[in-house]
This record gives structure tokens, C-alpha cells and sequence, in this order.
């Protein structure tokens, strides 16, 4: 039986024969089974991910539905056809899109390009969030459908050839994960590192739990520092006039807008630096002011991420 990551490296071969691609100034363009790839120039240590913003729901692909929850076992059956009561409360599935998250990070991907001087990689999903989740373990995300598993795996397998990319460069690189949610009206950022709500704030914080271990364990301040100080992202987008979750004012979820916080998903799990490597990962929950206005926030944004991107991820002595 093939493993998971076997099965990327089969299904990304597939693609790299059968993909559109064209070259520019920025790098080349790669479009597979409802999923872009937008290759960088070649010293980019940045990669953006915008997994929920597709649109097309193909009829061939079935939709994704709550899954059947085995109470001895205590787990999701996420197979269509699976027996079993389909529960809503415990396997129920997220079909919302992040609408506009994809031209909100074109627009800072630009502005990335001129701060840094390199254009980042970056890798779309087309398929709307019903039909498939990049962001959920295979086996949820694509519910047994073939389609589906094919533009899971065409997904992450460009993730994975940008994150080579990077490496090549011999820096360590950054992959900034782009989201989006519309209960609150205001500029409010939620940052996922894979620290636990709880613990944010009861100031509980093992940099060894995540998303940017890597990035903890180089710099010379401490890890709370790098999570929510001054110099942190959220630090400077607090500089920059937005509000953000972690923060030096808002610390943790229970500082901010009704303890309202996500920690971080499958992306960050897997592609983040909590298991090994010099490549971190970062979720941002944004609000829809900056997604929908994306040409006024994209470039106020990329200038605090290229900011960010100068100070610990190019190349220099931290």
C-alpha cells in the first residue's frame, strides 16, 4: 500500500507532464487539475498558500458531506458511501470560501517582490471548498473521490516543489498560509503558530510545539519575543495600524474579540517547522475589510511580511 507521501511524489510527477505552464519576469506559471502555481524567482525564501478561495464546483467531483462517527473508536468515516449515523456536530465539514483571499495575496506577493527584491512563490486552489479542502487531512479533504485526491495531492505537491525551491537557496524561508472569515467587521488578524488558545494565554508557550521552531531556535531573543513581542509579525502589523492575535497588545485569544482564535490548520501542521527543517509556517485568519478592499490592504500588508521576510529570512546573520 502506497504511503502519503509516496502517493504526492506519484500524483506530482503525473501533473508536471500534463500541466500548463508559461514563463515570465517573476518566474513560470503552472496550472494542474484546478490548482496554480505561481513559481518565484529563484532566491525567494517565501511561499504564499490561498487553499479556500476556488470557485469551481465541477459536477464530476462529488460535494464534500458530514462524515459517519464511530463511537468505539471515536473517529470520522469520511467515504461517501460510509454506514453509520452522519454526524453534523462531531464530522461535520467547513464549505465556506475565503472570497478574495487569492487576489489579497497577488497583491502582497507584489509588494513582497519589491520590498525583498524576489518575487514568492505561490500556490492557488480552484476547487471550491465544497468539492475539496487542501487544508484538512487527505481523507476529509477529498472524501474518497479520485478528482478529489488528485487536486489534494496536485495541491500539496506544489507546496512541496516551492518548499524545494527554497531549500535550494541554502536560506531558511517562510510559508505564509492565507485565510479568511467574516464574523467580525474589524481589522482583526488571527496568526497561527500551532500554540493552543489556552496556552497563549496562560503564557504557556514551547517553541518545540511550532510552526516556526526553526525560526526560535536561530535568533538570539526569546521565543515569546519572536511569537508576540515587538519584532514579531504580529508586532509589526500592530505597528502598522491592525490588530493582531499574538501581539504586544493582544497577547492571546483571551485579550482580543471574545477569545476568538484559530491556531493553525493542516497546512501549518505539515508544512511548518514544528517536525523538522528551516522552513516555517504561519496561518493568518484575516478579516473581510483587507481581503475585499485587497488593493489598498494587499500592499499595506506585504510591506510589513517583506519587512518581516528582511529581518529573518534573508540569509544574514540574525
Amino acid at each position: 500500500m502506497l504511503t502519503l507521501a509516496v502517493k504526492t511524489t506519484f500524483f506530482f510527477v503525473l501533473v508536471t507532464f500534463t500541466l500548463g505552464y508559461s514563463q515570465g519576469i517573476h518566474g513560470g506559471y503552472f496550472n494542474s487539475h484546478y490548482v496554480d502555481f505561481y513559481q518565484g524567482t529563484e532566491k525567494t525564501t517565501v511561499i504564499l498558500s490561498v487553499p479556500h478561495d476556488g470557485w469551481k464546483r465541477p459536477s464530476g467531483i462529488a460535494s464534500r458531506e458530514r462524515g459517519c462517527y464511530d463511537s468505539t473508536t471515536k473517529t470520522c468515516d469520511w467515504d461517501h458511501d460510509c454506514s453509520g449515523h452522519k454526524d453534523s456536530r462531531k464530522c461535520g465539514v467547513s464549505t465556506g470560501a475565503d472570497l478574495w483571499s487569492a487576489k489579497l495575496a497577488m497583491e502582497i506577493r507584489a509588494k513582497i517582490a519589491e520590498v525583498t527584491g524576489e518575487t514568492p512563490h505561490m500556490i492557488v486552489s480552484q476547487l471550491h471548498r465544497s468539492k475539496m479542502d487542501p487544508n484538512r487531512e487527505r481523507e476529509e479533504a477529498a472524501q474518497g473521490d479520485f478528482q478529489a485526491e488528485y487536486a489534494f495531492d496536485t495541491y500539496h505537491g506544489f507546496i512541496e516543489k516551492a518548499q524545494d525551491l527554497v531549500k535550494k537557496t541554502g536560506n531558511p524561508g517562510i510559508q505564509f498560509d492565507i485565510h479568511g472569515y467574516s464574523s467580525h467587521p474589524d481589522l482583526w488578524f488571527e496568526l497561527g503558530y500551532l500554540i493552543d488558545n489556552e496556552d497563549l494565554d496562560r503564557g504557556k508557550l514551547r517553541r518545540s510545539e511550532s510552526s516556526i521552531k526553526s525560526l526560535a531556535e536561530r535568533v538570539d531573543v526569546s521565543f515569546e519575543e519572536i511569537l508576540r513581542g515587538e519584532t514579531s509579525l504580529g508586532g509589526m502589523f500592530q505597528a502598522a495600524g491592525y490588530k493582531a492575535i499574538p501581539s504586544p497588545q493582544y497577547p492571546g485569544p483571551g485579550s482580543g474579540f471574545g477569545g476568538k482564535y484559530y491556531r493553525g490548520g493542516y497546512t501549518t501542521q505539515r508544512w511548518g517547522s514544528r517536525d523538522g527543517g528551516n522552513i516555517d509556517c504561519i496561518q493568518m485568519e484575516l478579516p473581510p475589510e483587507p481581503r475585499t478592499y485587497n488593493m489598498e490592504h494587499g500592499p499595506r500588508m506585504g510591506q510589513v511580511m517583506g519587512e518581516f521576510v528582511k529581518k529573518y529570512y534573508s540569509g544574514e546573520d540574525m
